[in-house]
């Protein structure tokens, strides 16, 4: 899979990740890399840019833990950011990057754009 399809997944799975929780969560020394971030999001790639009708049972088990492991604001701002520059490189429908967190069964309270503010 190109980095162009990791990236737009990574971004919408980001999205979900920034904006899902906003509680501060107590300090602690964590990081969430960006490779790592590409690499949940890989098998949404086909689902992301039209290939698929729906995301397969590896995409929303990566979406999925990329969601419960991004659990402080400063792991979801760092992981919106991945995926806010990945989805810029890669081809994606912004359809599909909207529909991925409801289709694996997660439920946001916004809304996926190319733009998000990935600090709020």
């Amino acid at each position: 899979m190109t980095t162009k399809a990791i990236s737009a997944l990574a971004v919408v799975l980001l999205a979900a990740v920034a904006f899902h929780q906003q509680l501060a969560a107590p300090a602690r020394a964590a990081y969430i890399a960006c490779p790592a971030v590409l690499q949940d999001m890989t098998p949404c790639l086909p689902f992301l840019q039209g290939g698929d009708r729906s995301p397969s049972a590896g995409c929303c088990a990566g979406v999925r833990s990329l969601y419960a492991s991004a659990d402080t604001t400063a792991e979801r701002r760092a992981t919106c950011e991945c995926l806010k520059t990945a989805y810029l490189q890669v081809q994606a429908k912004l359809s599909a990057a909207q529909a991925l967190p409801g289709d694996c069964g997660l439920s946001l309270p916004y809304i996926i754009t190319p733009d998000i503010d990935c600090n709020t």
